[in-house]
């Protein structure tokens, strides 16, 4: 996979989220389109909730840029919040992947 995009940072809870390409080169047939709609999400304690979306994977995975997935889970359409476990700790790259688009910003738990 190829990630394109750049990171982005939490602040008091909320979670600044920034939009980006799995693969650049499925993007289709060039045609100009525009912005996607970026969600908003916030985390406390270990509750995850984000807006109304369609089904997302979301994923947590090392802040260090190694691009070692911690957890993994399907964020149905419908289901805005999501009981991280408590084992887990430090920060992470949160991932929201919906088809060739995903969207990412950083925490700490």
């Amino acid at each position: 996979m190829v990630w394109c995009g750049m990171t982005a940072l939490a602040m008091a809870g909320q979670i600044h989220l920034t939009a980006g390409i799995i693969d650049q080169g499925s993007t289709g047939n060039d045609a100009p389109r525009g912005p996607i709609y970026v969600p908003s999400a916030e985390i406390e304690g270990n509750v995850f909730t984000v807006s109304a979306h369609p089904d997302y994977v979301l994923q947590l995975v090392d802040s260090s840029g190694e691009d070692i997935v911690y957890y993994e889970t399907v964020l149905p359409a419908g289901v805005n919040s999501v009981v991280l476990p408590t084992t887990l700790s430090g920060d992470y790259e949160v991932r929201l992947i919906w088809g060739n688009w995903y969207f990412f910003g950083n925490i700490s738990l």
